[in-house]
């Protein structure tokens, strides 16, 4: 299920809009981090918001770098690739059906069951860093996760979102 969520940034009418219905995801279903990735970088392809190698940059960049994180009983992941690879900055959102492994930030071998996914696609890198600093705010609130996991319609998740200023 996808909804619409946004929060400005950079351009349309001078500033971007994030979390775009056509990239946000409820109850995302991936057999692995993979797939889920992969999923996740088509839907932002497909809006022409990254190039067509964005998907691979990700995938290669999880592998040498891993962003899952545990927060609690809750894991979180943030792929992210490097600003040539991004047309318009934009963040994709997926809360996933079941959890999927991805390797914790780190590390190359300790797994963390993933249930919730921001994907990064932004052109500056302190855009990225400014960011990646919100985000971790954002996830030190245990409770507020768990809402941003089970939030089960795009309605709800934009609620989260005005909550947390990120709409």
């Amino acid at each position: 299920m996808r909804g619409l969520l946004s929060t400005e940034v950079e351009t349309v009418g001078g500033k971007t809009m994030f979390f775009d219905k056509n990239i946000t995801f409820i109850d995302l279903e991936a057999i692995d981090r993979r797939d889920a990735i992969k999923k996740m970088a088509l839907s932002l392809y497909e809006a022409k918001l990254v190039s067509e190698t964005f998907e691979r940059g990700i995938l290669d960049r999880e592998d040498r770098f891993p962003t899952g994180l545990a927060v609690g009983t809750l894991g979180i992941a943030i792929p992210h690739t490097d600003a040539d690879k991004v047309i318009t900055p934009q963040i994709a959102f997926a809360s996933l059906k079941k959890p999927v492994k991805f390797c914790l930030m780190g590390t190359s071998d300790v797994e963390v069951d993933v249930s919730l996914i921001f994907m990064l696609a932004l052109k500056k890198s302190e855009d990225q860093l400014s960011m990646l600093q919100r985000l971790m705010e954002i996830f030190e609130d245990q409770k507020l996760l768990r809402e941003f996991a089970e939030c089960g319609s795009q309605e709800r998740l934009e609620q989260l979102l005005n909550q947390v200023g990120l709409k």
